[in-house]
């Protein structure tokens, strides 16, 4: 009877998982058709083939399903940026975090979409910025040992605020020219090329 019963949540299980993935790749397309802001639960709801009551199971908003995916995937670059060994210096420890975190979220094409989607939708765009200014400040105490000054020196904050700017200019373009993961690669070594004399003077900065 246990085996039964195993079975049978298993099946509803992986039955819920996939009206999960139906209605966030039917968003997904209509997002990607007729834009965010034009598009409605409803419209979400008839084109996954579930009502809209079917849909608020899953999902609190457009917002939450646009976010689903990459919610899930949600990186802690500070914490692994302080995992890293501690003879690395700081581009070359960075590198290394965004280029696993990076391949673990842009890897999945949906998170792709959602990114896509975020970023040509003003209104998403700008919650996506707040967003990522609150992982910029997760990194600053990292970025500090790094760097060999306190985590209040004000280079520790410049340096942080240079590579995240750095990793949205490479995301940003990586998006609008709808390339794939390698040439994102491509460009974040150009940020970081382009990083590094400056860190240097960040680094110099926080020496005095």
């Amino acid at each position: 009877m246990r085996k039964v019963v195993d079975a049978a949540n298993g099946l509803r299980e992986r039955k819920k998982a996939r009206t999960r993935e139906a209605i966030i790749d039917a968003a997904l397309d209509l997002f990607e058709r007729n834009g965010y802001e034009a598009t409605t639960v409803e419209d979400i709801a008839a084109a996954a083939e579930v009502s809209p009551r079917t849909f608020f199971r899953y999902f609190d908003s457009k917002l939450d399903l646009v976010m689903a995916r990459r919610g899930e995937k949600h990186p802690d670059l500070g914490q692994a940026l302080a995992a890293r060994p501690a003879g690395e210096g700081l581009l070359e420890a960075v590198r290394a975090v965004l280029r696993t975190e990076l391949e673990e979220q842009v890897g999945d094409p949906l998170v792709r979409r959602e990114f896509q989607v975020m970023l040509t939708t003003p209104g998403l765009r700008r919650l996506a910025r707040e967003h990522f200014h609150e992982e910029e400040a997760d990194m600053v105490p990292a970025v500090a040992a790094r760097l060999g000054c306190d985590p209040d020196d004000p280079a520790a904050h410049i340096a942080t605020g240079m590579i995240a700017s750095a990793l949205w200019a490479a995301i940003d373009r990586w998006i609008a020219e709808g390339a794939g993961r390698e040439r994102l690669d491509e460009l974040l070594d150009q940020a970081f090329a382009a990083l590094g004399e400056g860190l240097g003077g960040a680094a110099g900065a926080a020496a005095h």
